[in-house]
């Protein structure tokens, strides 16, 4: 990895990289295959909830899975117009001990990726690799596509603002995936008001999902922050 890349007010976004070689990781490819997402489901949950809640904790891996890999890649892309391959064959993840993802490895180096200001076109080998993922994930956990792009969508929103925070680089590329309804082919944008922002009853603004994460079903989860269930 160019180490210029993630330097100073950036380093936070690169916390999810794995750069040391020797630490163990699983292929990406591997960890969608069914018997895996078993295993480690009901490894970091136990037999209380899986298989019984399996939608719901599908649902928080995919939470897992948003977060070690978005926030590299739009700030990789964003602020040095670079990226890694992100196809589900070239990247890897490393495993907490209890079983769920705790960071990425990008099998693939550095490139100097597309700079257009079409979101879409920009951004489409990210779109690419989440709905892959997206479309085992909701077959496996018998879970809406729509609750796993919120997901998504909730940490790539969350990645901007804190872009925003620490640079003054154009963030319109990103924040049109969330803003357009629709893709340049016509067909519905997944990613479209994943988050929006609502007045509250005190004035103040409040985040809000379009769509619910299911964590509200188990107790000890609870409601998420901005569950849209709430308001």
């Amino acid at each position: 990895m160019r180490r210029d890349v993630f330097e100073g007010a950036l380093a936070g976004f690169a916390k999810t990289l794995v750069l040391d070689e020797a630490r163990p990781v699983v292929p990406l490819a591997e960890l969608l295959r069914r018997e895996t997402l078993d295993r480690l489901l009901l490894q970091v949950y136990g037999p209380e909830l899986m298989p019984d809640q399996q939608p719901v904790l599908v649902s928080q891996w995919m939470k897992y899975y948003a977060m070690q890999l978005i926030p590299p890649v739009m700030v990789a892309s964003l602020v040095h117009g670079v990226s890694w391959p992100l196809a589900v064959d070239q990247l890897s993840f490393a495993l907490h001990e209890r079983g769920f993802l705790d960071g990425v490895r990008f099998e693939g180096a550095l490139f100097d990726a597309s700079n257009s200001g079409d979101p879409f076109e920009r951004f489409a080998p990210l779109l690419d690799n989440l709905q892959q993922v997206i479309d085992r994930l909701s077959a496996y956990g018998s879970v809406a596509p729509g609750v796993l792009w919120g997901n998504a969508g909730d940490y790539l929103e969350t990645c901007l603002r804190e872009l925003a925070a620490v640079s003054d680089v154009s963030l319109a590329p990103g924040y049109g995936l969330l803003r357009e309804r629709l893709k340049p082919d016509g067909t519905r944008n997944p990613l479209f008001n994943a988050i929006t922002y609502i007045e509250g009853n005190d004035g103040q603004s409040l985040r809000q999902r379009r769509s619910c994460c299911l964590s509200h079903r188990v107790e000890w989860v609870g409601r998420c922050e901005h569950c849209p269930l709430s308001r």
